[in-house]
């Protein structure tokens, strides 16, 4: 993608975030967008159809973000222990994209919702690791349905990264990734305290080789 374009996409993206603290997504009109973006209507309708299909490419084009992170990692997965370690470096990589991105992602959960993107991001997951070994490991999840695993997972890092986006508080990518493994690990009643028994150190079980 040329710098002109990505500088107008981007521009456009800019405006529909400013606009939607205004006003509602059905109160949008292209005029309103191309007006704040500092674009002609001509040029808008070189990008979209119209404001709906903008909404869709916004969110393909989250989405083939996080695909690719997720692919990245899950190459030389042969173990449940490398699927789990192989997390921590994938969840950095996708809260950095998020922190990144948050402009897009609040556009999309403020229009389509959190469920329409959890939707897409599980149909695209579920494709990425059926093409990967890690395919098996997971088809061995024992006191779960395997496919649950993925929509679990899915809610967990929305529901985490929208918090994350709303609050205040200086979190880390580093800091979520490792607590997303913390729950994924030791499960969440364990790491609230509501359940005796020994909590396995994160730290300790990264650096073990």
């Amino acid at each position: 993608m040329d710098r002109r374009k990505r500088k107008t996409l981007q521009a456009i993206q800019d405006a529909c975030f400013k606009l939607l603290q205004q006003k509602s997504f059905d109160e949008l009109t292209i005029s309103d967008i191309s007006e704040k973006a500092d674009i002609s209507r001509g040029t808008f309708y070189l990008h979209y159809v119209d404001k709906f299909d903008m909404l869709d490419q916004f969110e393909q084009q989250l989405v083939d973000k996080i695909k690719l992170i997720f692919e990245t990692h899950l190459k030389d997965v042969n173990s449940p222990i490398d699927l789990l370690k192989s997390r921590y470096p994938t969840f950095i990589q996708l809260f950095t994209c998020l922190k990144e991105e948050q402009t897009l992602f609040q556009i999309i959960q403020q229009t389509k919702g959190a469920m329409s993107l959890q939707t897409e991001l599980t149909k695209v997951l579920q494709n990425v690791f059926h093409q990967s070994p890690s395919n098996q490991i997971i088809g061995q999840v024992k006191y779960l349905p395997s496919h649950f695993f993925i929509p679990i997972l899915v809610s967990v890092i929305t529901g985490v990264t929208q918090l994350w986006l709303d609050q205040t508080a200086d979190y880390t990518p580093e800091q979520l990734a490792k607590g997303i493994l913390n729950i994924m690990i030791n499960g969440p009643a364990r790491v609230a305290g509501w359940l005796p028994g020994e909590v396995i150190d994160i730290d300790k079980f990264l650096d073990e080789k």
